[in-house]
């Protein structure tokens, strides 16, 4: 019995799940309409409209008027609030926004935008991901409100949130009106770091010093333009004055020996040790400072330092024999 009851919720769930994924597909932007929005009465709605029957029924028994008309504002007045609760969410436009990245097992940073392209207002709206709650929103004086949010990475790879419910009960709290968006959006996720040892492997080339690592402090390289976050030491300005353009001077220091980082000589069996404990001797190098490249079957990635050269590793990693990689 057990087991045909669960058979049957699975085949209910699945339907359900294509049910939904045809109603609402995964967008960049999606605007909340009739199709879209789902509405229904709370606990209190169902008490409240059991109160207005008993009116009703108390009114006919006792033929008495005003019983009557209570009974009958209380119908209007909810009537009323499913009109009112359904357009608090009719019309709000959901928008992805930026993601950051995140190591397995940690968690991925999402933020998405909820925007208004009229004068309506949105109050007391509540985003539900992944069983989190953001709270209560209201976009009522600006045009759009950021809404941020982490969730656990539990996969190495792209890791898709999958819909979010948004949910209002205003103004009453008598109905409760939701709807579900797939917004098409991914936070990168790297391997979990796993503490190794780790016997350094040369690089065949000159260990004279000829590499240039652009993140080094010796020798000035070029000009670039400035982005905020660079160091303010480093502005031109000099040039800066006579153009009005902000410009930042970068170096370089020369590297002299360089060390491979290879897929072949850590000692895990299995391929996501080995991918975490690469992960582990590459944030260590880069926090070291070091000249290094990383050798995967998939390719290499030649020697050098520094938070860019940290990413491009950690991204070969994270996509490392990830099927359908979103690139």
């Amino acid at each position: 019995m057990r087991e045909a009851i669960r058979r049957a919720r699975n085949v209910v769930l699945r339907r359900w799940e294509r049910w939904i994924k045809k109603r609402s597909p995964k967008a960049k932007s999606v605007e909340l309409d009739q199709r879209r929005i789902f509405i229904f009465p709370t606990g209190y709605g169902f008490f409240y409209l059991l109160t207005a029957a008993l009116l009703f029924v108390a009114g006919i028994n006792y033929e008495n008027s005003l019983i009557l008309n209570l009974s009958f504002f209380l119908l209007s007045l909810f009537l009323v609030a499913i009109f009112r609760t359904f357009t608090n969410l009719s019309g709000l436009t959901l928008v992805a926004g930026a993601t950051k990245e995140a190591f397995m097992g940690g968690r991925a940073w999402f933020q998405v935008s909820l925007e208004r392209k009229s004068s309506r207002t949105f109050e007391s709206l509540e985003v539900i991901w992944d069983d989190r709650s953001t709270g209560l929103i209201d976009v009522t004086e600006n045009s759009k409100h950021s809404v941020e949010m982490t969730l656990e990475a539990k996969q190495r790879g792209w890791y898709e949130p999958g819909r979010l419910k948004i949910q209002s009960t205003f103004p009453l709290g008598l109905l409760r009106t939701w709807s579900w968006v797939h917004l098409d959006m991914a936070a990168l996720v790297y391997p979990k770091p796993i503490q190794c040892e780790y016997k350094d492997i040369e690089s065949d080339g000159d260990k004279g010093g000829s590499l240039a690592i652009v993140t080094g402090r010796e020798e000035f390289d070029s000009l670039k333009h400035y982005q905020v976050g660079d160091s303010l030491r480093n502005v031109a300005w000099k040039k800066y004055a006579a153009t009005q353009i902000m410009m930042t001077k970068t170096f370089y220091a020369l590297a002299g020996d360089s060390s491979w980082l290879k897929w072949s000589q850590i000692t895990a069996v299995d391929c996501e040790s080995k991918l975490s404990m690469l992960c582990y001797l590459v944030v260590k190098y880069t926090e070291e400072n070091r000249v290094f490249g990383l050798s995967l079957p998939s390719g290499d990635i030649t020697p050098s330092a520094g938070r860019e050269h940290e990413l491009e590793c950690l991204r070969k990693l994270a996509l490392f024999c990830v099927p359908e990689a979103i690139e």
